[in-house]
């Protein structure tokens, strides 16, 4: 550990709050304070100094930190001419979230901890209340996301273009997409026609992979499964070790790729713990405007004017919140909790949607050891990898087409998880898992996911209060095409565990659950089985999107135009999951940058004449 030549300021959470239970208080601080002194990791000489009082008055303000937000800003910042402030609700990124195999920080204070109303068919071991987490930090959630590198297919852009965005197809977002990259492994593993070099974002493989993950591979092959090296290159369909936004054996937040290049930039301003609570809209020559923006940090509330644009980027489910306590939105919406409507855009947070799935538990004959010791911290800090520099087997994923769409329009992705770091409770080599049970076998998930949701749901207002959470109805599996892509999903992870390799090297053995009543009512392994489980036991990604569909404006089903302006009122620009048109086909983190992106592109074209792609 070295001197970091800077002040390290404490930031919370600690990793021990991501661990349940009083035996992992001991060794997981000192692994905690550990790393916030390893400068490499923890980076405290780069972080941001935020503002403890905005100016005035901005050019630009961004409404988010998170991933499309710390892109859009850091882009803004580029334009020396122009000051930004960028408004994130949450703290700065903890430094235990840099490792990639930390638990995630879900259920903490850099988390929303938001939740579902009641669904009628998920999540029935809760009550029918599913789990959202959400990114409340400088970062959002790519701060605590598997980091997964997945753009999504030709295909699902094509239905963007097909909705009246002509401006959206694949073969105009290659070339944002490779803007934001410097991928590493350019020649080794893919090519310069599908990535770039140069951008913020750094592209690649983890440092380490479990031998399990490899095999993974040839059992795929063995079971008549393709592979690829690249899933986001020519061959976008097959299992694959997917490349993720890392550095030098770290997480790589967007807030980290973007914002902190220009932490000492006059022309950026930067405020933590600040909470919007509406947009000022008022009409300026016959034309509706965004004039300011409402926000309370330390208990105070401020309103800051904007000459040029408000970049709207609160993710999908702040989005349509902070529209709807603006007055945008529909009327009988508004009308509910007793806001006067400002703007009539029936659209706003109606047809969410969100990837769902269900994980199958398969046990495997190696020890349940504990990933975390004195050896495997000791290997990552001096070297950069080892277990800790990855997300285990999670960094392994496939995507495939079911049985109910065309071969290039995969609907099905496979996850895994297992390899990943646990809590530990001591720092000894090879501690099992269970001290109880030293002997216990590990197990490894597959989650079988539903790429093309057709069901959707909202987000509403509880109350005129911002600082009530949003009401979230997500109507889960209510279409019942959705459920079938789920259990052929199953029935394809069932095949693979039964290959040849798997078999022989692991001695993978499905285990078996009754899933509430679904066991005494159901047969196991039927469909129906499967069906009943799904309901039961249902686990959404966290890949919310779709609330403000970009389209046409005389299309009462979308938020903004092409260009992402908010229809009414061009000043108000999105900038995240919410202008998605469907959600790509895989995980959204790459595609959310994408749009960012290509936000700031159109803000050049219009204020600086540029061309953009």
């Amino acid at each position: 550990m070295a001197n970091c030549d800077c002040e390290l300021p404490y930031i919370a959470p600690s990793i021990v709050d991501t661990c349940s239970g009083s035996q992992y208080v001991v060794f997981m601080s000192l692994v905690d304070v550990i790393i916030r002194y390893v400068c490499a990791i923890s980076d405290p000489c780069g972080r941001v100094q935020p503002k403890w009082e905005p100016e005035s008055e901005y050019d630009f303000i961004v409404i988010g930190g998170g991933s499309g937000g710390s892109t859009a800003a850091g882009r803004l910042a580029e334009v020396h001419g122009w000051k930004t402030l960028l408004l994130e609700a949450g703290i700065d990124e903890p430094p235990a979230t840099q490792i990639p195999a930390v638990p995630a920080f879900s259920n903490t204070v850099i988390d929303w901890n938001y939740t579902t109303e009641a669904e009628p068919n998920a999540c029935l071991n809760n009550d029918g209340i599913c789990t959202w987490p959400r990114g409340k930090v400088l970062g959002g959630c790519s701060v605590f996301n598997g980091m997964m590198y997945i753009r999504g297919t030709p295909a699902d852009y094509q239905r963007w273009v097909d909705a009246g965005n002509t401006e959206w197809s694949y073969d105009k977002l290659l070339p944002v997409f490779k803007k934001s990259e410097n991928n590493r492994e350019i020649g080794s593993l893919v090519s310069s026609e599908y990535h770039g070099h140069g951008g913020p974002f750094t592209i690649q493989r983890f440092n380490d992979q479990p031998e399990l993950a490899w095999d993974i591979l040839t059992a795929a092959e063995e079971t008549g499964f393709p592979v690829s090296d690249d899933l986001n290159g020519e061959d976008y369909v097959g299992f694959a070790i997917a490349q993720t936004n890392n550095r030098d054996g770290a997480r790589l937040s967007t807030a980290k790729a973007f914002v902190r290049p220009h932490r000492q930039s006059r022309n950026l301003d930067v405020m933590l713990n600040s909470t919007v609570t509406r947009i000022l809209v008022s009409e300026v020559n016959g034309e509706k405007k965004a004039t300011g923006v409402e926000f309370v940090y330390n208990n105070e509330t401020y309103v800051v004017n904007v000459t040029k644009e408000v970049i709207l980027a609160g993710g999908a489910v702040n989005t349509p919140q902070i529209l709807l306590l603006s007055g945008i939105g529909d009327k009988a919406v508004l009308d509910e909790v007793g806001i006067e409507q400002v703007h009539n855009l029936p659209a706003v947070g109606k047809g969410i949607k969100n990837h769902v799935s269900f994980s199958i538990a398969v046990r495997i004959n190696r020890t349940n050891y504990v990933d975390l010791n004195w050896e495997t911290l000791t290997q990552y800090i001096e070297f950069e990898d080892g277990p800790l520099s990855s997300t285990g087997m999670s960094q392994i994923t496939a995507r495939i087409p079911s049985n109910y769409t065309d071969s290039d329009d995969p609907d099905i992705q496979l996850f895994f998880s297992g390899y990943d770091n646990t809590c530990a409770y001591s720092g000894d080599p090879e501690s099992p898992v269970d001290e109880d049970d030293p002997d216990a076998q590990r197990t490894i998930y597959i989650s079988a996911v539903n790429l093309h949701p057709k069901s959707s749901g909202s987000i509403t207002l509880r109350s005129s209060d911002p600082f009530d959470k949003p009401k979230i109805v997500a109507n889960y599996l209510t279409n019942p095409a959705d459920i079938k892509v789920v259990v052929n999903a199953i029935r394809y992870a069932q095949q693979l565990i039964q290959s040849p390799t798997l078999i022989s090297k692991y001695n993978v053995t499905l285990l078996q659950y009754s899933y509430g009543d679904c066991g005494s009512t159901y047969e196991f392994d039927t469909d129906e089985f499967w069906e009943c489980a799904i309901k039961y036991d249902t686990y959404p990604e966290n890949h919310q999107s779709c609330s403000c569909k970009i389209g046409l404006e005389d299309d009462e089903n979308t938020c903004a135009n092409q260009n992402l302006q908010l229809h009414g009122i061009p000043n108000i620009r999105l900038a995240d999951a919410s202008a998605m048109v469907e959600p790509p086909s895989g995980n959204t983190q790459a595609t959310i940058v994408a749009i960012a992106e290509r936000a700031v592109l159109y803000i050049r074209e219009k204020y600086l004449g540029e061309r953009a792609f």
